[in-house]
C-alpha cells in the first residue's frame, strides 16, 4: 500500500503525519488523497465545511465531483471514491446564505447522481479514524462483495435443540453474536433471566465489558 497526498493539504499536514507512517506529497490532478493497493486505488476528496459551502456557492463543487469520476489517476485504477467533509457543518451554515435544504440537495446529487459516498469527520480525531478504518477495511476486503446479514440470520434447515434455538434467537439480536449468546446462556441459564439482568450482572459474564453490557441492557429495557 502507498499513499499520495496532494500538496495543497498542508493545512492539515500535522494531522496527516500522525495518521500515516509514511506518505508522498505530490500534485494530484484530482482529489486530495490517493490510497493505492496492489491492483487498485481509493480516491478521497477532503473538504472543510466552509470550503464545501464555498465550492457549492461558486458551482466549483460540480466540476470537482465530475473529475472525481476519473477511471485512473497517476496510473492507478480507481475502484472507490469518497467525499470527506472535515469540520462541523452547522456552524458554517449559520454564517452563510445556505440552509439545510441546499446541503441535503447537494448531498443527494453527489451520492445519487455521481455515486460518490459522503463521510463526515467533525474533528481531527474523526478524520484519523476515517482513514484508519478505510485502510483496515480495504486491507481485509470488507468493502467488497455482498453485505453480511448481521441482524437477519436464517435458521438452519435441520431440527435444532432447545439450546440451539436459544443461542440462535439471542445471536440474532443487535450487539450479540453467537459467542456472547453462549456465554450469556451459560451464565444466566435462560433468556428470561438475561432479559431481567441489570448492567452490573451482565458485566459479570466473561467477555462482556461496560459498553457491551449497556448495549445488551438497552435491548431488553
Amino acid at each position: 500500500m502507498k499513499i499520495f497526498v496532494d500538496y495543497r493539504e498542508r493545512s492539515v499536514l500535522d494531522i496527516i503525519e500522525d495518521i500515516f507512517d509514511s506518505f508522498e506529497l505530490v500534485n494530484l490532478p484530482v482529489g486530495d488523497f490517493l490510497i493505492t493497493f496492489d491492483t487498485y486505488a481509493v480516491l478521497v476528496e477532503r473538504k472543510s465545511a466552509s470550503d464545501f459551502l464555498n465550492s457549492l456557492k461558486s458551482n466549483r463543487l460540480w466540476d470537482q465531483m465530475r473529475r472525481m469520476l476519473a477511471q485512473e489517476v497517476m496510473g492507478h485504477k480507481i475502484r472507490r471514491r469518497a467525499l470527506l467533509i472535515h469540520g462541523y457543518m452547522g456552524d458554517e451554515i449559520s454564517l452563510s446564505s445556505f440552509g439545510w435544504n441546499h446541503i441535503m440537495g447537494a448531498y443527494m446529487e453527489i451520492q445519487y447522481r455521481y455515486d460518490i459516498p459522503i463521510f463526515h469527520a467533525e474533528d481531527d480525531d474523526a478524520l484519523a479514524e476515517f482513514f484508519r478504518i478505510l485502510i483496515k477495511r480495504e486491507t481485509e476486503g470488507k468493502n467488497e462483495g455482498e453485505f453480511e446479514r448481521k441482524w437477519m440470520r436464517i435458521p438452519p434447515k435441520r431440527v435444532m435443540s432447545d439450546e440451539e434455538w436459544k443461542i440462535y434467537a439471542l445471536s440474532s439480536l443487535p450487539y450479540i453474536g453467537e459467542k456472547i449468546a453462549k456465554a450469556l446462556l451459560e451464565h444466566f441459564g435462560s433468556i428470561e433471566k438475561i432479559a431481567r439482568a441489570n448492567i452490573v450482572e451482565l458485566k459479570k459474564v466473561e467477555g462482556i465489558g461496560d459498553k457491551k453490557a449497556r448495549q445488551i441492557y438497552r435491548i431488553f429495557h
